[in-house]
């Protein structure tokens, strides 16, 4: 068994590109070898501007033989009438290299198709890892790639050189006329010269001794502490930021934190603008003292350990101040206008070249502001209107056009200053929370309520003129914007009950601006609803969405790993029961409590036994049922039940304690079996049949309400 190393050297990357490129890289040789059979041991990556870098351990030095079946055309197309190979059953034989003589027919569940079998296996995988290198680099895709040379090769930045090595030996790899060899470069300032590299261990430590921390968690940790450790001296704490922090770490091979100070004057300034200049700017970390506010203090990362560290945090000084003095004039200039003279402005800043102006979009989200706090929270009526109104003026503001990422942060500081209710004022910041998955949400029922509409304006409109999102295309970020929607109603405006209702509020807004007729009104509605959906099917089923979306965890006994979330089946059988009303708190207690259902020792025998039920009943239109045709006394036991059942179980069920309306409903069970074994459900007598199949409706209407058991995998 042998070990691949292998480096891709460049000119320095932009930072965002670095984590995607190097796990594309993992993952593209990784899925290449797992397709030609090849096993491996431990695998690992390493990072930084100037490398990204593979190391695989424990690769075979052949390709494993096996046997490989391919199929061909369907045999009706691969043989003609008189039993001879057609041109499509030669090509497949052509294709594959073998001689027509092997191929068979072999009956599918599509019907009989061409298929030959093949023996593999057996090359030097050297030789295969040279070929699969080169084809996985060039294939790699970065936002925006460039050419040099002769122009033949597409990268990020120019490649400078390529370390190739497996078993200790250079692998023959070739990328844009750059050639595989055993060899690395350290810190382009602090390193000694080549390293000569043969394994993992070899790469790391040399690389090490030449000032490159290959391991990017590490410099994260070296970051970290040593920042830490820099304000603490300082009698500061460090404002942590992960975003930052990742950041940081892939513009440095070999970080050194370092402390530094700015104008006491500047502190006059909102705290977000003074750490969004520092982050965005200047990638510094920004300091709060003892009171827990900012400081003039800051920690910024430079790429070089230097005995002259006062020069570079000079440097860091004169570029900050310059930015603080942009940021307090805008600041200031701001401040001599009204909000209303912002908010007029709107009309001529583009929302969306169909959905009209901003102007538009802040008419909409005070209309549908004013409807969702009508039905959830009359008392922040008014609150949420007047922030709907000037959700956006500052948009049109010199500092947001500056500074981009302010946007609320500016908004919520302006309305303050022109006297505007401190409820308005923290609403305009909150309707722009979360701000991600997991993000902070609104903090007052008012800010909830003009972030959800704000949300569902833009869905609507997109969805409305056909702007949907489809696979990983979502520029609008309307994806984004829907699971925003499901975490506010999830943690912080339950009583939101229907959701759908609300979004097609929303599309009823664009009437005017887009004339849509009932029918597209509806489509668009309907296409929305399933989305939404979707939405809630996919979060519940990875844990970490989950508890975004819910903030709670799934039920205590499910064993799952990390990642798990609520069993598919069981988010199946729940959202097959959600129709026009999309109720997100109560699709979540729904599904938790089946979950925890399933986990109970006799839920398998149940749901055999509701799953027959469910679907024997399936496209039944129940009748009245008629005692008078019962003809096992087992029929009136089980209606008996029934009735008995639903008195019990309707007031748990409006009450929304699903859990043990489910174990209720689970008590039918032995009587439901007996019924199954003495009775013959679909009997020659029509009017017979008819009234037992209503029967069973009526117990299907039971655990109906709350999920469809014929979605459900027992065992």
């Amino acid at each position: 068994m042998s070990e691949l190393l292998y480096e891709i050297g460049v000119e320095e990357l932009p930072s965002g590109y670095i984590h995607p490129a190097v796990e594309a890289l993992k993952e593209g040789v990784l899925s290449r070898l797992s397709g030609l059979g090849v096993t491996f041991g431990d695998v690992c990556v390493y990072a930084t501007p100037r490398r990204l870098a593979l190391s695989i351990k424990d690769l075979p030095d052949t390709r494993p033989h096996r046997s490989v079946k391919h199929y061909g055309p369907p045999a009706k197309a691969a043989y003609d009438a008189n039993g001879a190979l057609t041109r499509a059953g030669a090509g497949f034989a052509k294709s594959k290299g073998v001689d027509p003589s092997l191929l068979k027919v072999e009956k599918t569940e599509k019907g009989d198709y061409l298929c030959v079998e093949i023996q593999e296996g057996g090359e030097p995988l050297r030789d295969i890892l040279a070929e699969t290198l080169s084809q996985v680099t060039l294939s790699l895709a970065f936002p925006k790639s460039m050419t040099w040379g002769d122009g033949d090769v597409r990268f990020a930045r120019p490649i400078s050189w390529i370390v190739a090595v497996f078993g200790g030996q250079t692998v023959d790899a070739k990328v844009g006329g750059v050639g595989a060899g055993a060899v690395t470069l350290g810190h382009r300032f602090m390193s000694s010269g080549k390293i000569g590299v043969k394994t993992r261990e070899d790469y790391l430590s040399g690389l090490l001794e030449n000032s490159v921390i290959a391991d990017v968690e590490k410099r994260k940790q070296k970051i970290l502490e040593q920042a830490k450790a820099q304000a603490a001296k300082h009698g500061a704490q460090l404002v942590e930021d992960d975003e930052l922090l990742e950041t940081v770490a892939y513009i440095t091979e070999w970080p050194v934190p370092l402390w530094g100070s700015f104008d006491k004057e500047f502190l006059a300034l909102p705290e977000e603008l003074l750490v969004t200049t520092m982050k965005h700017h200047q990638k510094m970390f920004a300091v709060k003292g003892a009171d827990g506010k900012v400081t003039n203090g800051f920690i910024g990362v430079s790429n070089t350990a230097t005995p002259n560290a006062d020069a570079i945090v000079a440097g860091y000084r004169r570029v900050l101040r310059a930015r603080l003095s942009d940021a307090k004039f805008f600041f200031d200039e701001d401040r001599k206008k009204p909000v209303e003279h912002f908010n007029a402005k709107l009309k001529d800043a583009m929302y969306q070249k169909k959905l009209g102006t901003m102007a538009d979009k802040a008419k909409r989200v005070t209309a549908l502001a004013g409807h969702i706090a009508g039905l959830v929270a009359p008392e922040s009526k008014a609150t949420a209107i007047r922030a709907g109104e000037l959700c956006k003026f500052d948009l049109t503001t010199q500092m947001v056009f500056e500074f981009p990422e302010l946007q609320g942060v500016m908004g919520r500081e302006y309305a303050r200053h022109s006297g505007e209710a401190e409820e308005v004022c923290l609403a305009i910041y909150e309707h722009y929370l979360p701000k991600g998955a997991g993000g902070e949400l609104p903090s007052t029922t008012a800010g909830a309520i003009v972030a959800i509409a704000d949300r569902a304006d833009s869905i609507a409109g997109c969805f409305a003129i056909g702007l949907i999102p489809t696979g990983s295309q979502d520029p609008l970020g309307i994806r984004r914007a829907a699971l925003g929607i499901l975490q506010i109603v999830g943690k912080k405006l339950a009583g939101l009950n229907n959701l759908n209702a609300v979004l097609l509020k929303a599309l009823n807004g664009y009437n005017e601006i887009l004339g849509l007729t009932d029918e597209q009104e509806m489509e668009a509605a309907g296409k929305i609803r399933e989305f939404i959906k979707g939405l809630i099917s996919r979060s519940a089923s990875v844990s970490s969405q989950h508890e975004q979306v819910y903030g709670l965890g799934g039920p205590e006994n499910i064993e799952s790993s990390p990642q798990a979330g609520i069993p598919h089946d069981v988010i199946n059988a729940v959202m097959e029961t959600v129709k026009d009303e999309i109720d997100v708190s109560d699709i979540h207690k729904k599904m938790i409590a089946l979950a925890e259902l399933k986990t109970r020792d006799f839920f398998e025998p149940l749901a055999i036994t509701f799953k027959r039920v469910a679907n024997i009943t399936k496209g039944h239109v129940p009748t009245t049922i008629l005692p008078g045709l019962f003809e096992k006394d087992i029929e009136g036991e089980l209606f008996f039940e029934i009735i008995k059942a639903e008195d019990e179980v309707s007031p748990l069920i409006q009450s929304r304690e699903y859990l043990k309306a489910l174990e209720r409903i689970s008590a039918l069970r032995p009587v439901v079996d007996r019924f199954f074994d003495d009775v013959m459900v679909m009997a020659d007598d029509a009017k017979v049949r008819d009234n037992r199949l209503s029967l069973l409706s009526r117990l299907s209407g039971l655990f109906g309400e709350i999920a469809d058991f014929s979605k459900i995998v027992a065992g």
